[in-house]
């Protein structure tokens, strides 16, 4: 089983994923450390030094090594939607599932002082963004579940339900 995460930044998929990785036996993948180990360098000097397609080359470099793992749970960059290539390396035999939450609570998640995020530097940039890759995550995603208000294991634990109701014959 491959299990990929995704959503906007602050919804939860790094948080989420090594607990639903336990939950189910599996390891995890944290898309964004593989690119810092991959670059030699934090995202933000990978922006600062190519911009976002810098990043973009290196996350589908990731993705393709990442396509024929199994027995794992997968957690994503936020823009994964974007690049077509990169998308169609990481869902390959993927169940994919999407954690929502409302620009609110993100806004409130996120703390650019402790974790800073190139994308999200501007806020009006921000929503602008979150608007434009909200639909894609729903298109992509075969369980959908909201983090709003909710803790990590509940998260965690409704995403393994809907793991086992897919599985079902």
């Amino acid at each position: 089983m491959k299990i990929v995460l995704i959503g906007f930044m602050g919804t939860g998929k790094s948080s989420v994923a090594p607990l639903l990785a336990d939950k189910l036996g599996l390891d995890t993948v944290e898309m964004d450390d593989l690119i810092v180990q991959r670059a030699g360098q934090a995202i933000a000097d990978i922006f600062a030094a190519g911009g976002e397609p810098a990043f973009r080359a290196l996350e589908a470099r990731v993705s393709d090594a990442l396509q024929d793992r199994h027995n794992v749970v997968i957690s994503t960059g936020g823009g994964v939607v974007m690049d077509q290539t990169t998308w169609e390396y990481l869902s390959k035999n993927a169940v994919v599932v999407e954690l929502t939450a409302t620009f609110d609570t993100i806004l409130g998640r996120i703390n650019p002082a402790a974790l800073p995020r190139p994308l999200f530097a501007d806020e009006t940039q921000a929503k602008a963004l979150y608007e434009l890759r909200e639909p894609l995550y729903s298109k992509y995603a075969a369980i959908h579940v909201a983090t709003d208000g909710r803790s990590v294991e509940a998260v965690a634990s409704e995403v393994a339900k809907q793991l086992k109701e897919i599985d079902k014959p």
